[in-house]
């Protein structure tokens, strides 16, 4: 496997993709009972945008570079989410330097309360070891494992409250990602009540039909449907938005997480005509 986030950390799709972690991760705090966050693909926990992977691909220009130079005065008018958002980054670059950019198990912990616990799987060795040293809280467990096998080992947690948050290295999958289907399926009717939140990526729109018509088969209810798509869906430059499909959202997130979407797509837009972002049910309740 040669993927490596290091090339992509920053990005449009990890903006998005952090932004609606910390609704999700507010939403549960709402209620008083402790919840288990699990990320089935970590990452090294922490990047650093000046590297030479950053820097050779440059996708992190048009995505937290852009919204880091906006003016203090159209921040503050930016949801709740994004400015939270916006102060975990510098928050990390002023501690790491201006080219720190923290991942989805970081954000997390910054998002959690004491009595909140997380548990976090990365099977690439190197990458684990780099995770293994961003990562310092009693309150994670990090596992070198496959969460593909692994996820089913915990889930449900003994907290019974809970975030699956699964962004595989989507250079496994083919078609219509027939192996993250089946793990959503699983990891549902292992834990049907908890929050499962998928990242993938839109490159074809026709592929990503064929996913949400095996989605919407699967007899799984509450599916919520977020996308940003900077380009228009038949622009060939590789990925032109992406998803986060949410099994179970909490109360007011879908209303909380399109506020956020159209804030941040016009800072995120790559082209004047076409693209969009939208919030929608692929199946309701």
């Amino acid at each position: 496997m040669n993927y490596r986030h290091h090339f992509h950390a920053g990005n449009f799709a990890d903006v998005m993709k952090h932004v609606l972690l910390l609704q999700l991760l507010t939403r549960l705090n709402a209620k008083d009972k402790a919840y288990r966050y699990i990320d089935t693909h970590g990452g090294a926990g922490q990047y650093d945008l000046a590297s030479a992977a950053a820097q050779k691909s440059g996708e992190f220009l048009n995505g937290i570079h852009r919204l880091v130079k906006l003016d203090d005065s159209v921040v503050r008018q930016a949801p709740e989410s994004v400015q939270t958002y916006l102060k975990l980054v510098e928050e990390l670059r002023s501690k790491h330097g201006r080219g720190a950019y923290p991942g989805s198990p970081w954000f997390a912990l910054k998002a959690m309360r004491e009595m909140d616990t997380a548990t976090v799987f990365e099977m690439q060795r190197e990458v684990f070891q780099q995770l293994y040293d961003n990562i310092r809280d009693k309150r994670a467990g990090l596992h070198e494992r496959d969460a593909y096998e692994g996820l089913m080992g915990v889930i449900p947690p003994k907290e019974k409250r809970g975030l699956v948050m699964i962004d595989p290295p989507y250079e496994l999958e083919r078609k219509d990602f027939p192996q993250l289907v089946q793990l959503i399926q699983d990891a549902h009717k292992k834990w049907p009540t908890g929050v499962i939140a998928v990242w993938y990526p839109i490159k074809d729109r026709a592929m990503i039909d064929r996913f949400e018509k095996k989605l919407y088969k699967s007899g799984i209810r509450r599916q919520l449907i977020c996308e940003v798509c900077v380009w228009p869906d038949d622009t060939p430059v590789g990925l032109n938005g992406c998803g986060l499909l949410v099994i179970n959202p909490p109360w007011q997130f879908s209303q909380q997480a399109d506020e956020a979407l159209q804030w941040l797509f016009p800072h995120l837009r790559m082209s004047e005509n076409g693209g969009h972002a939208a919030v929608r049910w692929l199946v309701g309740e």
